[in-house]
């Protein structure tokens, strides 16, 4: 949201030409959003709030405390906030995709669309709106309308590695598993050195009864992450369902290794 790089400088600076112009409502609400770009958040909520004393239906002074209660979690009071920015001026498409955010966060996935769709027709093919959209239709098991949203963003970025992750996801819901697996490569292809997408095609190798070639890629993903709990559980696995006892015993005992390590720091296995 904030094009320019603030410093405490810049804030200090206002501050002072406050003292001289205290009920100058623009030099407020633009402290407020220094703070807010320096995460300042608690600051940024008293500089909007003051704002809003000043002329209480100022709209990006509503937005943007909308903006400070999402950070602080506060899902219900950020909606009430980005509502009453809206009502004042629905023309801006950061606030309404801001309100289908929060939407989510606050486990309304069908508010949330309409709030993000609304963003959407203001500023059409906004990455994060996009993103944000799919979400919501995953949240509500619409699997079809949230990978036909993502394919809208993968054709603005074709090589963005998250939305294929994302799309990886989805397909994997839908069971459509030739297109899984052509997404894995090509996501391969952008990152060869996540041993994780190694773990995933070996798993539809197996699937496929391709056994031989699944084993082999979960080799190759303990080999490139040798401290990886699942790969080696997934090799492990792999390994007696192929009748490979010897470098099955050898594995698990790497396998166990890891699991101990694990749990002496106190991470969490799952």
């Amino acid at each position: 949201m904030f094009n320019v790089t603030y410093t405490e400088d810049d804030a200090d600076k206002i501050a002072l030409d406050l003292k001289d112009n205290p009920k100058d409502v623009e030099r407020w609400y633009r402290l407020g959003t220094i703070y807010l770009s320096l995460n300042q958040i608690n600051k940024a909520e008293l500089i909007f709030k003051k704002c809003l004393q000043l002329d209480k239906e100022h709209p990006r002074a509503l937005g943007d405390l909308g903006i400070v209660f999402l950070l602080k979690r506060k899902f219900k009071t950020a909606i009430k906030y980005f509502k009453k920015c809206l009502k004042i001026d629905p023309s801006y498409s950061v606030y309404w995709s801001r309100l289908g955010n929060a939407y989510i966060l606050n486990r309304q996935p069908k508010k949330a669309i309409e709030a993000l769709e609304q963003s959407l027709a203001i500023k059409t093919n906004d990455r994060g709106t996009l993103i944000a959209l799919a979400g919501a239709h995953s949240d509500l098991k619409s699997w079809e309308e949230a990978l036909e949203t993502l394919q809208q963003v993968l054709a603005m970025f074709p090589r963005d590695y998250e939305i294929y992750k994302r799309k990886a996801k989805i397909l994997m819901k839908l069971g459509r598993h030739q297109e899984l697996e052509e997404t894995y490569l090509t996501m391969r292809e952008l990152n060869p050195d996540d041993h994780a997408l190694l773990m995933y095609l070996g798993q539809l190798a197996f699937r496929k009864g391709k056994k031989k070639e699944g084993l082999e890629l979960y080799r190759k993903a303990v080999e490139m992450e040798p401290e990886s709990y699942i790969a080696w559980k997934m090799l492990v696995e792999g390994l007696e369902k192929m009748g490979i006892h010897d470098e099955a015993i050898e594995a698990r005992k790497r396998f166990k290794e890891i699991e101990f390590k694990l749990q002496k720091s106190g991470a969490r296995i799952f």
